[in-house]
């Protein structure tokens, strides 16, 4: 069965041509359908307009004459993607919305008036109808938006390019911001502190009358001096790294990411540790770099082990940092970004600090040892000269970073503004259509394929070779129209000798002959199923041999349902081949004579169980009987898959013919009836397929053509004769 099936199966191409031909209207009113429908969305569908805006995307830049810090934060967004993320971010389409009041746009645009409109509601309409995409290795970014209303459309463009600009620009001064508020706040506390430290100093030397230091006192105070100025510088970049992250969280807060605590990192075991050892290694430098040289190897060695931890403190914050968020939105990476170098800084800062401290911490022990009186001018002098020196640095970086925030531009440079378009660029007619077209083929081959396995039935020759394995079809009878105005209209040998149809059915007793070798005598017609054309089939044949002058016997063997006599227009008799065998009823009173050498043999009344007649021994020599009386027999027989009487009573003919009719016979029950036949050994002398269109049979093609435009010729002729 699976060979079979496989067989069954394959295809070539000139059976899915003919499959086509054969289902040409399914694809053609499949492919009309669809582009039909196509045209008609075209013509009701809504035109939408689309404007564009672009805009160039370059890196962060700010005007700085010396960064306050260390290392200065830096921040640049070449990822084109992140830009593309941040213009559409909630804030910027939230902006857009309340500045062009789009909610009641759309309230009033709305034609259900139940309805309520949110903002979160145009939001996501105006998410929608934005469309980012940048130009191909360039910085290039196109903000497209698509509307119905083309005004509409321009204005939100225009609009979202204004919103994200000055977005940028709020996230670049950002910093710059924070550092001048922070030394704003700062620089009327130092002002004081300094006026406090002069008094003090001044008061002090009045009293005491003491206002110079010796040697040693002077050497000390310029050490405590120089750590007292690097701490305090520290402690400012320290106080400003800090406001940097303050303000870094403030911007992930109303984006709603993740916040990370400083107390997180500077509590981890880890960082803890290479803090350590970067205080341990500065204070190392500090005491060689008074005895050798900046190239010493010693040096050079000392530095890299700072560089080398300093490395590992950065990783293992941006590890921290990292693990805390369970995903980093690709919009706000750059943040989280400028959230780990702050925090690493001020580790950093922290250690220098405390290793500064260290080192300060020796040369107070020797202010300790000094004279009283000269340890309170020392100190007096020192705190001034801290104050003074702070003082100074404050006012020189608040203006430094005054010209940095004046300096910060946005990333992002207009190109070309939107307009209002003038021509919609959906739906795109010609694609659409060409689309269309194409899905129309596509459905049409589609559905030729499933009527194709949907239709059970054989439709053509071509299906019968497949199904039958390539077995020899002896006839082609094709479709014809029975005329009921006829005495006997389903005998088209009798009634129409000459026509194609006859010709058919003669040209089957031909190919019966040269079947095999002797030439069958004893020949039994049956089909898969009932009506399909076995008793007509049987009835011309047999008329075509006496026809040809040859002794020819039609026996009806169908005991279920007999149509011999109906096909042949004689009056039904109760008797026939069952009186003979059951009541030894002579040969010739069953025998009806039909025409010259045609002889009919009728079933008689229906038995009860006609299988044990045609098992019985007098059905042997009823064989015998009439093989010697007649030159061909023609048995009528009833289907195979309705009775095991074909099977039995072909054991004593010459061989069987199976008729299959085209549109009725199942591909299946034809499948079982071959398969009963070779189970059987039965011969199988081949397959006639009849009611086939003969306008689509190539094998009948030329031979129409042929016939009829033979006899327009002759019907002509006549007319000019006349």
């Amino acid at each position: 069965m699976d060979r079979e099936f496989l067989h069954e199966e394959e295809l070539t191409l000139e059976d899915i041509l003919h499959i086509f031909k054969k289902r040409f209207w399914v694809f053609f009113i499949t492919v009309f359908l669809t582009v039909t429908f196509v045209v008609i969305y075209l013509l009701f569908a809504t035109p939408i307009y689309e404007a564009s805006v672009t805009l160039k995307i370059e890196p962060q830049t700010q005007a700085s004459l010396t960064d306050i810090f260390t290392q200065q934060i830096t921040s640049s967004r070449p990822d084109i993607s992140t830009e593309i993320e941040l213009i559409k971010s909630r804030r910027n389409l939230e902006k857009v919305v309340d500045e062009l009041n789009l909610v009641e746009y759309f309230k009033n645009k709305s034609q259900k008036e139940d309805v309520e409109i949110s903002k979160y509601d145009v939001i996501e309409i105006l998410n929608n109808m934005i469309s980012i995409s940048p130009v191909k290795d360039t910085k290039i970014v196109k903000i497209s938006v698509q509307s119905e209303d083309p005004v509409l459309a321009k204005n939100i463009a225009n609009k979202l390019a204004e919103v994200y600009n000055d977005f940028l620009k709020t996230l670049s001064k950002n910093e710059f911001t924070v550092r001048r508020q922070f030394i704003e706040e700062q620089i009327p506390k130092i002002e004081a502190d300094l006026k406090y430290a002069e008094e003090n100093l001044r008061k002090f030397k009045e009293e005491n009358n003491v206002f110079l230091l010796d040697e040693e006192a002077k050497n000390i105070l310029s050490f405590l001096l120089e750590y007292d100025s690097q701490i305090n510088s520290y402690n400012l970049q320290i106080q400003e790294n800090k406001a940097t992250i303050d303000a870094l969280n403030e911007l992930l807060k109303k984006v709603d990411e993740k916040i990370i605590s400083s107390e997180t990192i500077t509590t981890n075991p880890v960082v803890d540790q290479l803090k350590s050892k970067l205080i341990e290694y500065r204070i190392q430098l500090a005491g060689l770099t008074r005895i050798y040289s900046e190239s010493d190897p010693k040096i050079l060695e000392l530095k890299d082990k700072i560089s080398e931890t300093e490395k590992l403190l950065k990783n293992e914050v941006a590890k921290i940092v990292t693990s805390q968020v369970e995903t980093i939105n690709p919009a706000y990476q750059d943040l989280y970004a400028q959230l780990i170098e702050a925090q690493y800084r001020g580790e950093v800062l922290n250690s220098i600090v405390s290793s500064l401290e260290r080192l300060r911490s020796i040369y107070q022990e020797k202010l300790s040892k000094l004279p009283l009186l000269e340890q309170k001018l020392l100190e007096l002098e020192r705190d001034l000269k801290v104050k003074e020196n702070l003082y100074t640095l404050l006012l020189e970086k608040l203006e430094e970073t005054k010209i940095s925030e004046a300096g910060v531009v946005g990333t992002a440079t207009l190109v070309d503004t939107a307009i209002v378009p003038e021509k919609p660029v959906k739906p795109n007619k010609k694609l659409t259509l060409a689309i269309g077209g194409v899905l129309g083929i596509f459905l049409g081959i589609l559905f030729v394929f499933i009527f194709e396995y949907a239709d059970k039935s054989i439709k053509d020759e071509e299906e019968l070779k497949r199904i039958s394995k390539g077995r020899i079809i002896l006839g082609r009878i094709p479709k014809f129209e029975i005329d009921e105005s006829m005495k006997n209209p389903e005998l088209i040998v009798l009634n129409k000798p000459t026509s194609p149809h006859s010709e058919s059915f003669k040209l089957l007793a031909t190919n019966i002959n040269y079947s095999a070798t002797p030439e069958p005598e004893i020949i039994s017609i049956t089909s898969a199923g009932p009506g399909e054309g076995k008793t007509i089939t049987a009835a011309n044949l047999a008329i075509s041999y006496a026809q040809n002058g040859r002794k020819t016997l039609l026996l009806d063997l169908d005991m279920r349902r007999p149509r011999v006599e109906k096909v042949l227009g004689i009056e039904r008799k109760n008797i026939g081949f069952v009186n003979h065998i059951l009541k030894d009823v002579s040969m010739e009173k069953i025998t009806q004579e039909y025409m010259d050498n045609l002889d009919i043999i009728p079933v008689g009344p229906l038995p009860p169980n006609p299988t044990a007649l045609l098992t019985s021994k007098k059905f042997e020599e009823f064989i015998e009987k009439i093989k010697e009386k007649y030159e061909k027999i023609v048995i009528d027989l009833p289907p195979i898959l309705v009775a095991a009487d074909p099977l039995i009573a072909s054991k004593h003919t010459d061989g069987m013919i199976l008729v299959v009719r085209a549109g009725q016979t199942h591909k299946h029950s034809l499948r079982v009836a071959i398969e009963n036949i070779e189970a059987s050994d039965t011969k199988l002398l081949g397959l006639v397929i009849n009611d086939i269109d003969e306008k689509t049979s190539s094998y009948y093609y030329y031979y129409y053509y042929y016939y009829y435009t033979e006899e327009g010729k002759k019907k002509k002729t006549r007319k000019r004769k006349k």
